[in-house]
């Protein structure tokens, strides 16, 4: 039974995870919603559930990368990655969910 509140919507970014302050590590999103977002992240990764964290999305328009800062805490651990609800909403929170939300997620062609 889902517990999410809002729609997700598939998006592969780029997110730094800090906690404490401290970057814990680097990974890809798999989808992100009003509420909350998945990671991609190894099991080993040394967070666990009810932390609370610190999540940078980086988007790219052209050369331009634009950084949005977001607060989360671990609400599901699996093997596959980490699933985080939001929290500490404000309006310049939600308009980043937005932008986020509304980014063209385009892969780099190499």
């Amino acid at each position: 039974m889902e517990n999410r509140w809002s729609d997700r919507r598939e998006l592969r970014l780029d997110v730094d995870v800090f906690r404490n302050g401290e970057k814990q590590c680097s990974c890809r999103s798999r989808d992100v919603g009003l509420g909350g977002a998945f990671l991609d992240l190894e099991p080993a990764h040394s967070m666990g559930q009810d932390d609370t964290v610190e999540l940078v999305f980086h988007l790219f328009t052209g050369e331009r990368e634009v950084k949005h800062s977001l607060r989360a805490r671990i609400v599901r651990i699996t093997q596959e990655g980490v699933g985080l609800k939001f929290h500490e909403f404000d309006t310049s929170v939600f308009r980043s969910l937005q932008e986020i939300m509304s980014y063209k997620n385009l892969e780099k062609v190499h």
